[in-house]
């Protein structure tokens, strides 16, 4: 078994001129052909596969042989350590090695059992029990120590984990990460199958986050730094799959657990992850059954996608929006009429007609729209080229070189930046465009808050919009934007422990409009996404609009004839 680490060295692509000039006449081109037009994006869930017809010699395969998948993917992941995972492709792959103390209904985002069966709350004490007969891949049990243990993990401050605000609202928790405390005082294990977690204050995300405790086996990695162990080259996890290779850039591959907790599950015997950095790519590699299926294959690629009988291709609703994220620690971006200038300089009508074909439209806040939290009256940052310029000129901007970065391959990613481009020259701001790999991007954000602007959506919520106060609060290890606001920190406090939706919902309108005000973040527009995957080969899948397709890979099953 081998596992190449990425070298953040070895991956950087900076975008030519040359290709910045063609991207704007290819994605018109495509529109002009009506490629993509999909009626009713944005319903929940909507198939848009043409045919019911099945590959009988998948049918066959599926039967006579094992089963097995190849997912293609945009971006490679950056690590397979639970404790360092900091972007969605770090915590699928956490996910399916180790699995999660408590899972989340990858429809409604409600907690359900994981490793955790059960659990009671009285007051502020929560009580787990674990499932029975919980076995780590290498056969040895999983315990209420080895949840104790994750959980010290993440909070330890020589971890540096992202995660580690998430569970600061156990009691200890902050001594513990302080430095001040040995231990973390509010959590107990009881006995071998059950673990009691005090909490210092209410916390209405708590349960939701526990879905980050991925565990680890405490008798193997005890006394070791867990940034830096070679345990995470080859790892032993209670998921339903367990590591076999990874060769950056190309293949992650994980085989079926035989320990696995759930029985006669996984189905699905082998998994390849496949890194196929080019959503066009993805399209084609679906289309002749190159790989099994993806969470993102270009949408305005759809017609040729529906000409395979095999897929079933499924339109998720909004995510939150994406756009630019601005590190506020930036000299001229630190100023709040730079961000907002830049916001307004931007027709995010415009690039969602000439860009997204019809698929989508310009974003609103970050909370998703069909969030309970979001905010429907929430104004909008006006298109305003000549205030921007205003503004631009008021901050002493004028003629400021800043770099904006997106990943190489997601081509929504790269319109935007060429049409950011474009639009910025018109108040005096020389935009540096680079295409970056995505795992050396997320390393230099997430862990170094090594850029200006980025492309890639490290804010926004779908699913729980208390992930705004790890977004955004002043604290927090996930504020990459780096802003502060003590107004903001107040409310993210407040709406995080108000237990209560109908109470929160006020607050959370307050928290948009802040958010809309500071602009850390420019949520410009709404992300199309067409879910594809094999329904001549595979069954019992499930879309997520947070999640995605592969989140509870362990339940899908053969096709049928």
């Amino acid at each position: 078994m081998s596992q190449r680490i990425p070298s953040p060295g070895d991956r950087l692509l900076v975008m030519s001129q040359d290709k910045l000039k063609t991207l704007v006449d290819r994605r018109k081109m495509l529109k002009a052909a009506g490629i993509g037009a999909v009626a009713g994006l944005g319903s929940p869930y909507m198939s848009l596969a043409g045919s019911t017809q099945r590959s009988q010699s998948y049918l066959r395969g599926a039967q006579d042989e094992e089963l097995a998948i190849i997912i293609g993917t945009l971006g490679e992941a950056s690590t397979i350590n639970p404790f360092l995972a900091g972007d969605s492709e770090d915590e699928w792959r956490c996910k399916i090695l180790y699995d999660e103390f408590v899972r989340i209904n990858p429809t409604t985002y409600e907690p359900s059992p994981g490793i955790a069966a059960s659990w009671e709350i009285n007051d502020l004490t929560v009580t787990f029990t674990l499932q029975p007969d919980v076995m780590f891949s290498d056969g040895s049990p999983l315990t209420a120590e080895d949840i104790a243990f994750t959980i010290k993990g993440f909070i330890n401050p020589a971890t540096g984990s992202p995660k580690q605000s998430k569970f600061l609202t156990i009691d200890g928790a902050q001594a513990y990460a302080d430095g001040s405390a040995e231990d973390v005082s509010g959590i107990t294990v009881v006995d071998p199958q059950t673990i009691q977690i005090t909490l210092a204050q209410p916390d209405a995300p708590f349960l939701f986050n526990m879905r980050f405790v991925w565990p680890v086996p405490m008798a193997l990695l005890d006394g070791q730094d867990l940034r830096a162990t070679d345990f995470f080259q080859a790892p032993v996890g209670a998921g339903p799959y367990m590591f076999e290779s990874w060769t950056t850039g190309a293949d992650f591959v994980a085989v079926a657990n035989p320990n696995f907790w759930e029985a006669d599950k996984p189905a699905i015997t082998r998994v390849t992850h496949r890194v196929i950095a080019d959503s066009q790519t993805l399209v084609l590699a679906l289309q002749t059954n190159e790989i099994d299926g993806s969470n993102y294959p270009n949408p305005a690629g759809q017609e040729l996608l529906v000409q395979n009988t095999d897929l079933d291709i499924i339109a998720p609703p909004f995510n939150s929006g994406n756009g630019w994220i601005f590190n506020t620690r930036d000299e001229v971006l630190g100023n709040k009429d730079v961000r907002k200038a830049i916001a307004m300089a931007t027709n995010t009508q415009q690039f969602a007609d000439d860009f997204l074909l019809g698929l989508s439209g310009p974003a609103l806040g970050p909370i998703a729209p069909d969030n309970w939290a979001f905010d429907p009256d929430l104004e909008p940052i006006p298109y305003d080229v000549e205030a921007a310029a205003a503004l631009i000129e008021g901050a002493g901007a004028t003629g400021a070189q800043i770099t904006f970065a997106v990943n190489s391959g997601n081509i929504f990613r790269e319109d935007w930046l060429t049409f950011t481009q474009q639009a910025l020259q018109e108040i005096g701001i020389e935009v540096v465009p680079e295409l970056v790999d995505y795992a050396t991007h997320v390393e230099a954000v997430t862990q170094n808050q090594d850029f200006q602007v980025s492309g890639v959506d490290f804010a926004g919520v779908t699913d729980e919009p208390s992930l705004l106060w790890d977004q955004f609060h002043s604290t927090s290890s996930g504020n990459y934007s780096g802003l502060s606001n003590p107004e903001l920190d107040a409310l993210l406090d407040e709406a995080r422990a108000t237990l209560e939706q109908e109470a929160a919902i006020p607050i959370y309108a307050d928290i948009q409009r802040i958010i809309m005000d500071e602009v850390p973040m420019h949520f410009a527009w709404y992300r199309p996404f067409l879910h594809t995957v094999n329904k001549a080969k595979f069954a019992n899948y499930q879309s997520s609009g947070s999640f995605g397709l592969f989140y509870y890979l362990q339940d899908w099953t053969a096709a049928q004839p």
